[in-house]
């Protein structure tokens, strides 16, 4: 289980339907975060989208390749 108390802004998440998105704020309830999707191979116009995303829509943390963020 993830902890979203501990999310950082510009870390990235698996949801549910396969999409990855980009936290963007850390509304700090444990709840709820504000994300950005940046993939979504189900339905390509979510890509750029910003909502609200509750914890139970979220599968995993993608680790990000060390040489993506070089």
């Amino acid at each position: 289980m993830i902890n979203f108390m501990d999310l950082k802004v510009g870390q990235q998440l698996l949801l549910k339907g396969g999409e990855v998105a980009e936290v963007i704020e850390n509304i700090n309830d444990g709840i709820w975060i504000q994300v950005r999707y940046i993939k979504s191979p189900g339905d390509a116009s979510l890509v750029g989208l910003e909502e609200l995303c509750h914890c139970e829509e979220v599968v995993a943390l993608v680790e990000l390749d060390h040489q993506q963020t070089q």
